[in-house]
């Protein structure tokens, strides 16, 4: 294991994500995205929506600037609408922020390295996928889904 996220692991965690859909018979995007949030690794399979490579890159953007999983930090948010319910909104209508799951940070040594994120499935699916292919390189999944 590098220091650092490179290209190779990248690449393997995006084929990763795309061989487990592939078993679910999902369609999905996934990206790869290192500490400062520039695309390593991309593929979007054959079946795929369009939205989801755009969903995709964003959430890796999510995480990047959160250094959360996307479904934890939505979480976090809608607890606390009742208490600032602007903040919230103002929150999720920014164009670089995604509050829904498919979006985990890629830790190498305990420090934030990345962001792998999925998209076309389920929010639940995409986080679970997502967190199965950053265990390649040793990232734990980042919430009980």
């Amino acid at each position: 294991m590098h220091a650092s996220l490179g290209l190779t692991e990248a690449q393997r965690i995006a084929e990763l994500a795309v061989e487990d859909a592939s078993r679910q018979a999902l369609r999905i995007s996934v990206a790869v995205a290192d500490e400062a949030g520039a695309l390593l690794a991309f593929a979007r399979m054959d079946g795929a929506s369009r939205l989801s490579a755009r969903t995709a890159v964003a959430k890796t953007q999510t995480v990047i600037l959160t250094g959360q999983a996307t479904l934890d930090l939505g979480r976090k948010w809608r607890e606390e609408l009742d208490v600032e319910p602007e903040l919230f909104y103002g929150m999720i209508a920014r164009p670089d922020v995604v509050p829904f799951g498919g979006g985990v940070p890629l830790r190498i040594d305990g420090r934030l390295a990345g962001a792998v994120a999925v998209s076309g499935a389920t929010s639940v699916q995409d986080h679970q996928i997502a967190a199965r292919a950053a265990s390649a390189i040793g990232s734990p999944p980042n919430s009980g889904y």
